[in-house]
């Protein structure tokens, strides 16, 4: 093309060998690229060590002083400007939460030190975490105890041990035990701890009083006499339950000379008064664990009353009833018509629990709720999880991952066919697949509610539930709210209110609930909803609710300790309404109760997590203490990228060069 054509003959060599070479690099590339090649790449990242240092910002250490101790701050700040050198240093504080971040503020009103635990253990132990710092009295009263919390942190632990493990002169209400209810009319025993330190051959008064409206009227007293350095003694004292409503009560205890801290010789408590009681059956074909699993969650309800019978008994008189739970009933050998004819005549609640002696035809025909049909007798094991649409009542955000993770209940295989006004709770997961087949499920109608449990198990549920939490609390409100809705009586007010509880503690947040029904009692959220919070001084907060969903909630935040009432109004259909409550929020003394600081706990947990404990004098060895460390090192992260080079534009745009300079030489020097 460029030696034989006359056109370029004029042309010299260089040029011609120019134009040859960008024309060769052109089609080399262009041919190169055909082939598809991938560019590989790696890439480092280098992370250093983390180091969490958690203060201690709770109440006790505000009591002691230690909290504004300025060589301790300034002796801390140090260590931690030098940590911050080397690592990346992450801050937290803590009391009954924990922040992000130093403060300077006491945070609640008591000391949660697995908790502090469990936030590094969910933040941090997927990453490089060289080392945990604790600085605290080691004193928790909330919580699990940290020598046994069970954490998936790997790094060492290290503590600073704040506070004074000096046991000094002090006497003071260690524990109270109580009812939270008590039943108009009846007489109720408080149990009081009292202890003292080094107090010896002192004498102290116990006195109960009654407080209404700021006022105190004494009720009794005991005198304590202290007999040994190391004392402590429990006292019962009896109240009366005179009149309906949440009562105060103050326990004093009179002081010592010389003793640290007064604060902690008194302490209120709350009790409710109730003047009903609702009567519960749990009526069953057999014995069986669910039925003491499903009293002992009942039997938090104080208003219950609750008796086991069966159906095997003679002369059964369902009528002083006011709700009957029927386990395993009908069955086969037991049709309980009698029972049933007589609770639908007195429109008595039931709730149906379905198990292996259920007789499934005589069931379809007792209930309304849904119908089970089976070809074959067998039955599945069903898990459950929670139908997000079901809004009759709320329950803790926390409950439907919670119980994906309980035990399957034992239901029957076949088809279920709910009926026309049937709600389902839960649904059943059979074979880790999630069916539309009820596990929990209620119905309104005919002036009643009626609910099923469609499998037998909740003893597993409860024991499970333990296992996870150490507590019931989950199981506890399944089953007792569901308990609670079928019991209620039909409610036909278009607008109500609720506050989620009667007594809160001042560190917990006041939650309320608001529903508003249209002409055809079809939950609605349209217009605005506001509550008036007004404390027994006369003093008021107005509130927004929030939509949810197709109800209204308020978080309220923390009150002061006192005795509110609500408002909670609005307006529909040019119609104002109002529904009207109250609560009570009780104040939290337990940093006051317990001041000498438990280092034991401090060189315990050091010992399990492989730290050590520091006295505040020893804080400028921390960091050198580290940095010697063979457990804490940067970890380095390579990452290989592949990429099609054709993905490069720059590639593109040099062949366009090479075409261009090519072509526009060749016309320049007169060849086309």
């Amino acid at each position: 093309m460029y030696w034989k054509d006359a056109r370029l003959a004029h042309v010299s060599s260089p040029i011609k060998w120019l134009l040859f070479l960008f024309r060769t690099l052109t089609a080399s590339i262009i041919a190169f690229l055909l082939l598809s090649p991938f560019i590989k790449t790696v890439s480092e990242d280098i992370q250093k060590p983390i180091i969490v240092f958690a203060q201690d910002m709770s109440g006790s250490l505000e009591v002691t002083g230690e909290s504004e101790d300025v060589e301790y701050q300034t002796a801390r700040n140090a260590m931690l400007r030098a940590i911050q050198d080397n690592y990346e240093l992450v801050q937290l504080s803590f009391g009954d939460d924990v922040v992000p971040n130093m403060v300077d503020t006491t945070l609640g009103k008591s000391t949660n030190i697995s908790k502090v635990l469990s936030f590094i253990d969910d933040n941090y132990t997927d990453q490089n975490l060289g080392a945990v710092i604790l600085a605290t009295d080691g004193i928790f009263n909330e919580g699990v105890n940290p020598i046994y919390y069970n954490t998936r942190i790997k790094a060492p632990i290290h503590s600073i041990a704040l506070g004074d493990s000096t046991t000094r002169r002090d006497v003071f209400i260690k524990n109270v035990f109580h009812n939270r209810i008590a039943y108009l009319g009846d007489k109720f025993t408080i149990q009081v701890d009292v202890q003292a330190n080094n107090a010896r051959g002192n004498n102290s008064t116990l006195t109960l009083y009654s407080v209404q409206d700021g006022q105190r009227t004494r009720i009794s007293s005991k005198q304590v006499r202290v007999n040994s350095d190391k004392f402590f003694t429990t006292v019962e004292m009896e109240a009366n339950a005179s009149s309906v409503g949440t009562k105060q009560f103050l326990l004093t205890l009179s002081g010592v000379s010389d003793e640290i801290s007064v604060k902690n010789n008194s302490k209120n408590i709350y009790i409710e008064v109730i003047d009903n009681r609702q009567k519960i059956l749990l009526l069953a074909d057999s014995p069986h664990p669910d039925l003491t699993a499903i009293k002992q969650t009942l039997k938090t309800n104080k208003n219950y009353e609750i008796e086991i019978k069966y159906a095997s008994e003679e002369n059964l008189n369902i009528s002083k009833y006011d709700f009957i739970l029927l386990h395993n009933l009908p069955s086969k050998e037991y049709d309980i018509s009698a029972v049933l004819s007589n609770a639908n005549r007195r429109a008595t609640p039931l709730l149906f629990v379905v198990g292996t002696q259920t007789d499934l035809v005589r069931l379809n025909t007792a209930q309304n709720v849904l119908t089970i049909s089976q070809s074959v007798a067998s039955s599945n094991e069903s898990q459950a999880y929670a139908n997000t649409a079901f809004n009759a009542y709320t329950v803790s955000d926390a409950i439907p991952n919670a119980i994906k993770r309980f035990p399957p209940m034992i239901a029957p295989f076949g088809e279920y066919q709910n009926g026309l006004n049937t709600k389902t709770i839960l649904y059943q997961t059979i074979k880790d697949v999630d069916t539309k087949y009820p596990l929990i499920a209620v119905s309104d109608q005919s002036n009643r509610r009626t609910g099923i449990i469609t499998g037998e198990g909740i003893w597993k549920w409860r024991l499970f539930d333990f296992m996870d939490d150490s507590n019931y609390e989950t199981t506890d409100e399944l089953i007792s709210k569901l308990v609670q809705y079928l019991v209620l009586k039909d409610d036909k007010r278009k607008f109500r209110s609720y506050s989620n509880k009667n007594i809160y503690k001042e560190n917990e947040s006041i939650y309320l609930d608001a529903q508003l029904y249209n002409d055809n009692f079809e939950l609605i959220n349209d217009p605005e909803v506001y509550a008036a919070i007004t404390n027994s001084a006369g003093k008021k907060y107005d509130f927004t609710f929030s939509r949810n969903s197709n109800y209204y909630t308020l978080d309220a935040g923390r009150l002061p300790p006192g005795k509110y009432n609500y408002t909670a109004s609005t307006t529909h259909n040019g119609k104002e309404l109002t529904h009207q409550g109250g609560f009570t929020v009780q104040p939290v003394e337990l940093e006051q109760y317990d001041l000498t600081a438990r280092h034991d706990i401090l060189h315990l947990f050091a010992n399990k997590y492989g730290g050590k404990v520091f006295d505040p004098s020893e804080i400028p060895t921390i960091a050198e203490e580290l940095k010697v460390s063979d457990k804490i090192k940067p970890v380095a992260y390579y990452t290989n990228h592949t990429k099609n080079i054709l993905n490069l534009k720059w590639i593109f745009a040099v062949l366009a060069i090479l075409l261009i300079l090519e072509w526009f030489l060749r016309r320049y020097f007169g060849s086309y």
